[in-house]
């Protein structure tokens, strides 16, 4: 091995530098900055969601640089005497390299638009590369509202420093060092997520594990979210004479790591600290410099390894397409079929990844709010049901492979049940015992019979609905292994029209069991409940049958109808 390289990737390294001249370091920035533009502009063309959802973030933007501003203002010339402007400066100096690292490692649907891998086939190195891509990543809206932020933030050190300053000689000093420490602070914050991108092409082994890492992503970014959703929820019963001496021993701490020096520093020589400053200012040098490193060497693995190819066990596992219990039928082979897909296609996996997370949200605020732990068993109850939308367009995942099913002449009725059986096995468990545990947490296990059944009923209501609107109104999808934030699949007029019928189909029916369980929980009785879940149930099963039925006769009459709608990936 050499470094992180093998012995043929390091052969294939150095190929690299054969047979070519030298670029001008000013014209390989001016390309990859044009480049990345042209990119960038060409991402709008017909893309409406990303240009709403810009000028929204954009708005966002702009409407937190105006709440900044009026904060610095409050903290430095309108109360007079500006004690907390260093905390609050340093606090938000931790927040931003802080979002900045954690922006490909949480923000599910991220793309490095100059991935290194792209750049395998040109006589090029990382060394001659990296200048240009740095420059590229500074042409973004983030990057922009971020310089715009510390510019801010900038003017308003300056005038506490000449202000408020606690003297002469320590204000000069503190001036001096302004601009640069917060331009170091502004590298700090573009190399970061750049050495993390490059480092993640260069290790990802395989397309599954890239995807499943997606997923893992959108689901501990979510998690993130409802995490403070709770927390904030939750403020009212803190001590917060308790919690702020921890919060600024966190910040004194942070602000020794890459994360808190660049932006500490004027504050420090501000205050006197010359040697603190110094020692994070040496911090911050190191840090730019390693991460520097890392991000060059990482830049040379990813593209070596795009010219090598993606590492393979070289062994593959054989197993049976029907599985043991199943019947050695059409059905069974549908069932086995299924299975799979719910095991290597992401997007089932990206369909019912968030219920979990929801759940665990569900109870999480039902359990700090004790006066709203019924709508959140409430809300865990419709959530529960709403899994059994996920299979409401299987006819569009199978796409161009559908051709399958009509040569084969696959039965119609074992097609469809053969999926529900396979979303049976995979998520009704997880859903029920999930359910269970929220219930017992809320302290609502007396209930537990009419949540149970209640949800079974419903979910058996939304496969009833999902397999008789796949076979109405089936819609194009993404290929296998598309980022779930870039498919554009469920803006079509059938995906909004299929998901909103079959929605309201999960519920509707299910009125009379709501009506009866309203009725046991109010004041019923146990019985009441009882029945109520039972009556669910049955609902759900006769939707269920119906829709089979339904569906079956629509496929068999329409199947190459049907498939010339689906029959290529968008």
């Amino acid at each position: 091995m050499a470094g992180v390289l093998s012995s043929e990737q390091t052969a294939v390294a150095s190929a690299q530098h054969a047979g070519h001249g030298d670029i001008p370091t000013r014209a390989v920035i001016r390309l990859l900055v044009g480049l990345k533009w042209t990119l960038w502009k060409r991402s709008y063309r017909k893309n409406v969601g990303k240009i709403v959802g810009t000028v929204i973030g954009s708005l966002y933007a702009l409407g937190g640089l105006v709440g900044l501003t009026f904060a610095f203002l409050g903290t430095t010339l309108w109360s007079g005497e500006g004690e907390t402007f260093p905390l609050i400066l340093r606090t938000l100096g931790v927040a931003a390299v802080l979002l900045w690292l954690l922006i490909p490692l949480l923000a599910f649907g991220v793309d490095d638009t100059l991935d290194a891998r792209a750049f395998a086939l040109l006589p090029r190195r990382a060394r001659e590369l990296q200048p240009g891509l740095f420059a590229a990543a500074a042409l973004s809206l983030p990057s922009l509202f971020t310089l715009a932020a510390v510019a801010v933030a900038t003017v308003f050190e300056a005038i506490w420093l000449v202000l408020l300053g606690p003297g002469p000689l320590w204000t000069v000093l503190a001036l001096i060092a302004l601009v640069p420490a917060n331009l170091a602070g502004i590298v700090l914050c573009l190399l970061l997520p750049r050495a993390v991108f490059a480092h993640q092409a260069g290790r990802a082994s395989s397309r599954s594990g890239r995807e499943l890492g997606g997923i893992l992503a959108m689901v501990v970014f979510l998690a993130v979210v409802y995490a403070f959703s709770v927390g904030m929820q939750s403020l009212g019963s803190l001590d917060l004479d308790q919690l702020l001496p921890a919060l600024l021993v966190a910040v004194d701490v942070l602000a020794w790591t890459p994360i808190g020096a660049p932006f500490a520093v004027p504050m420090d020589l501000a205050e006197g600290a010359v040697l603190v400053a110094l020692g994070r200012a040496a911090v911050t040098a190191a840090s730019i410099w390693l991460v520097w490193r890392w991000w060059r060497r990482s830049l040379d693995a990813a593209m070596t390894s795009a010219l090598t190819g993606d590492a393979s066990s070289g062994t593959a596992k054989v197993s049976a397409l029907v599985p043991r219990w199943a019947p050695s039928t059409a059905l069974g082979a549908v069932i086995g079929r299924s299975l799979r897909y719910w095991r290597r296609d992401t997007r089932y996996l990206a369909a019912i990844s968030i219920y979990p997370v929801m759940f665990v949200f569900f109870g999480a605020m039902g359990f700090v709010l004790p006066e709203s732990r019924s709508f959140m068993m409430i809300m865990v109850v419709a959530m529960g049901g709403l899994t059994g939308i996920a299979i409401s367009n299987e006819i569009g995942f199978d796409g161009p492979a559908g051709w399958v099913n009509i040569t084969a002449g696959a039965p119609a009725r074992a097609n469809l049940l053969g999926r529900v059986v396979a979303a049976a096995v995979i998520v009704l468990p997880i859903v029920l015992v999930l359910s269970a545990v929220v219930s017992v947490v809320l302290g609502m296990a007396a209930h537990l019979p009419v949540i149970l059944l209640g949800m079974l009923g419903l979910v058996l209501s939304g496969w009833g609905a999902s397999v008789l609107a796949g076979t109405l109104l089936p819609y194009p999808t993404s290929p296998p292994g598309t980022n779930p934030m870039k498919d554009k699949s469920a803006s079509s007029a059938n995906a909004m029209l299929s998901m909103a019928i079959t929605s309201a189909a999960v519920g509707v029916p299910q009125i009379p069991a709501i009506g009866l369980a309203i009725w046991g929980l109010l004041g019923g009785g146990p019985l009441i409940e009882l029945l109520a879940g039972l009556v669910a149930v049955l609902i759900g099963a006769v939707v269920l049958v119906v829709g089979l039925r339904l569906g079956a006769a629509r496929l068999e009459r329409s199947y190459p109808e049907l498939f010339q709608k689906v029959r290529a990936f968008v």
